[in-house]
């Protein structure tokens, strides 16, 4: 019979791996039990004398809410009494019942939320409900043997405790009592023999059992990062966004800025920059950057131009141009006639000449010594860029000279001393520059034959230490050139 019991308690046991903790989620529970029916009636009281043998027992319930279960509850027991003359009763007095016993109860949990946690690991419960009873006695009254088998129906109350182990499994403990409408299960009906103990029957069940949920793991998850919401630090991440155990989106670079919001989520960065760097300081983060370890300017993506000609330093083949001077995309003067000399020193732009001959053929050095012009520069005062009476005279032989030779042109190149910044002297190099252009155009000279470039204090052509010197330097020197045809 024990060998019974053991088997039918294990079977009842399978599952508890794939199982989770009754809940909302996880409204269907099977419990397990092992333990012993004791009796109170005319022959004896035995509460908790644990004496009878033991019985099994199973129970199915379904979740209702934090409150409330419904439990549909089954226990067995082989109840063995024999009074002993501890009430007065003949020693041969006894009986033995097997005894069925099935109830519909409802179960108040006080995990309900109100008084403790519903993950509580210790919570207590009451039980209460109706059900009936079956019973197949035998045994030995003052009538000589008896045997009776009923059906009746009974009340059932009790209480217990819940002892959670895991997410998918508890251990319970319960005490309850059960009261069958009728006073026969012993064998002794009202009060026959003389006794001092008078009373109905009543059956007390002790168990342990194990209870088990069946199902996969439901987790509230609101944000669906695979984190529950009540381990959850972030419950309002966006979909598909990467988490880690406390359920807040990943932040490699530890700069404070989530990857899914960090254009460098590898690299620690600033906040304006969407989390990269900008490591030369420059305001171009370094992703976007193509020169990150020096300041550049935002037209170049970052790049410098140390001479000011459009062509990022990192591409210019000619990094010292001057300042004005038109480049091509390699950041190289222009040399239109591709006689290795560029335009800004090429008397001759148009067509191919010497380098002694200061880009032009023998032939047309020829034609401009024919204009008569002495190319001594036009002088200007200190921190001035008015022109002077000799400067005028000078303009208006070019002048002249342009009018008379209508397919050439003159450039003009700006030049200052050295006191005063570089900015400074830049831009006094270029309105020098400027004056001699804004004079000939005056006299009608076309736009379109005057060029000029500035150098600020660039090419001295004197020592800038003495004053003569500087007076030298600060000048306008000018070229001419042939148009092109």
């Amino acid at each position: 019979m024990k060998r019974k019991i053991l088997l039918l308690f294990a079977v009842l046991s399978l599952g508890i791996a794939a199982s989770y903790a009754q809940n909302a989620d996880h409204k269907w529970g099977f419990g397990g039990h092992f333990g012993v029916m004791e009796y109170n009636g005319d022959m004896a009281n035995q509460f908790y004398s644990f004496q009878q043998g033991y019985g099994v027992g199973a129970s199915i319930s379904r979740y209702l809410n934090p409150s409330f279960d419904l439990m549909l509850h089954f226990f067995y027991d082989g109840e063995r009494t024999n009074d002993g003359g501890r009430f007065e009763l003949p020693t041969w007095a006894s009986f033995y019942t097997h005894m069925f016993n099935t109830n519909l109860l409802f179960k108040y949990k006080f995990n309900n939320g109100y008084l403790l946690k519903e993950t509580a690991i210790l919570a207590p419960y009451l039980l209460v409900g109706v059900g009936g009873n079956y019973a197949n006695s035998s045994g030995v009254n003052e009538n000589g043997p008896f045997t009776d088998k009923f059906l009746t129906p009974n009340a059932y109350a009790g209480a217990g405790i819940n002892l959670r182990i895991s997410a998918a499994l508890s251990l319970v403990a319960q005490t309850a009592l059960m009261y069958p409408f009728t006073d026969k299960v012993d064998g002794i009906v009202g009060n026959t023999l003389p006794t001092s103990h008078k009373g109905d029957d009543f059956f007390l069940e002790n168990s342990v059992g194990l209870y088990i949920t069946p199902g996969k793991a439901k987790i509230k998850d609101a944000d669906g990062d695979g984190v529950a919401d009540k381990l959850d630090k972030c419950p309002d991440t966006p979909a598909g966004v990467a988490v880690g155990p406390d359920g807040c989106p990943l932040d490699t670079d530890g700069d404070g800025i989530y990857d899914y919001l960090d254009d460098c989520p590898k690299v620690a960065g600033l906040k304006q920059f969407k989390g990269c760097p900008d490591t030369d300081g420059d305001g171009i983060p370094d992703n976007k950057d193509e020169c990150p370890d020096v300041a550049g300017l935002a037209a170049l993506n970052g790049c410098p131009d140390s001479d000011g000609d459009g062509v990022a330093d990192k591409n210019d083949k000619c990094p010292d141009t001057p300042k004005g001077v038109q480049v091509d995309r390699n950041g190289c003067p222009l040399d239109r006639d591709k006689d290795g000399i560029a335009d800004y020193l090429d008397a001759c732009p148009d067509v191919a000449g010497t380098k002694e001959l200061n880009g032009c053929p023998p032939e047309k050095i020829a034609d401009i010594e024919s204009m008569n012009l002495q190319m001594d520069p036009i002088l200007f005062d200190f921190d001035k860029y008015s022109l002077k009476p000799a400067g005028i005279i000078t303009l208006d032989k070019i002048m002249t000279t342009l009018s008379n030779h209508k397919d050439f042109g003159v450039q003009f190149d700006g030049y200052a001393d050295f006191v005063g910044t570089e900015a400074y002297n830049l831009r006094l190099s270029e309105r020098r520059a400027n004056s001699a252009k804004d004079y000939l155009l005056n006299k009608g000279i076309g736009a379109n034959r005057i060029r000029v470039l500035y150098y600020g204090e660039d090419n001295p052509i004197k020592n800038n230490d003495t004053e003569q010197g500087r007076a030298m330097n600060r000048r306008v020197e000018y070229t001419l050139f042939e148009l092109g045809k």
